[in-house]
């Protein structure tokens, strides 16, 4: 799903956005609705950065007002949020024409900038376009990500990286650093911001090996579920406990069938 993120501090305003935004989804020039919704219609941007922060694993396309009357305006918000999320794309709809210049000398690089004193039927055609173009964006990006999955984390907030998942062995928890993992992957070892929990949820193949640490059954090459290990390239093997080695072999099986 595309999520869409609408920040403008006029309700009026953001209510007609966010009308003309639906719509597009609903009727355009495909036969079916897109794979899109808004899922953040706000004028506050701190709603807006939290939000990306908790689901960083969404595609954005979001639409800012650049003079929020805030501690944070538009164009800093959207330099939070490309830090954030890799690949969300920026519209702007403002009534600044002359902060465009900004936005390149911060390089967010939008992909629409929307002037308000423009004709309704204009700002439409506008925003129409740009979700057309957002949207096919996206699934471009969906296109390429089924070929390779990336694993994504943060070893500072706010800030995103990404490794394929297939190079992820294990992660363990960081007893004596507070909701830091240490991530265990094909020729690297490091640590980034998270929990065990974050993690499972946002990924199905990593599973527990025990109540410390995750292992990636797509990394798996072998598995002795009587000894209670796991194997992975590179000699590198990780234990599992024994309460969870028939869920672990019960879920290896279940992705083999899957593949078949």
């Amino acid at each position: 799903m595309l999520a869409i993120i609408i920040l403008e501090d006029n309700t009026a305003e953001r209510e007609i956005i966010q009308q003309m935004i639906e719509n597009r989804i609903q009727i355009n020039e495909t036969p079916a609705a897109y794979d899109a919704r808004v899922v953040l219609s706000t004028g506050d941007p701190h709603s807006v950065l939290a939000y990306i922060a908790e689901h960083q694993d969404l595609n954005y396309l979001a639409f800012l007002d650049i003079d929020l009357k805030t501690s944070l305006d538009g164009i800093e918000v959207a330099s939070r949020i490309k830090n954030i999320g890799i690949l969300s794309q920026i519209v702007f709809v403002t009534a600044d024409a002359t902060a465009l210049r900004l936005t390149i000398e911060r390089h967010v690089e939008p992909l629409d900038y929307i002037t308000k004193d423009a004709a309704p039927l204009e700002i439409q055609h506008r925003i129409y376009e740009t979700v057309d173009t957002a949207y096919k964006r996206y699934r471009l990006t969906m296109t390429s990500a089924k070929q390779t999955s990336y694993f994504t984390y943060s070893k500072i907030r706010n800030f995103v990286e990404k490794i394929p998942l297939a190079d992820l062995y294990y992660i363990s928890i960081q007893p004596k650093k507070y909701k830091t993992l240490r991530v265990y992957a094909k020729n690297k070892v490091f640590d980034c911001l998270g929990t065990l929990k974050d993690y499972e949820k946002r990924y199905p193949s990593l599973v527990p090996a025990d109540r410390q640490s995750l292992i990636n059954l797509d990394a798996v090459q072998n598995y002795d579920e009587k000894k209670g290990i796991a194997y992975f390239d590179q000699g590198i093997a990780h234990s599992v406990a024994v309460r969870r080695r028939r869920s672990v072999m019960l879920k290896l099986n279940a992705t083999k069938n899957d593949l078949v």
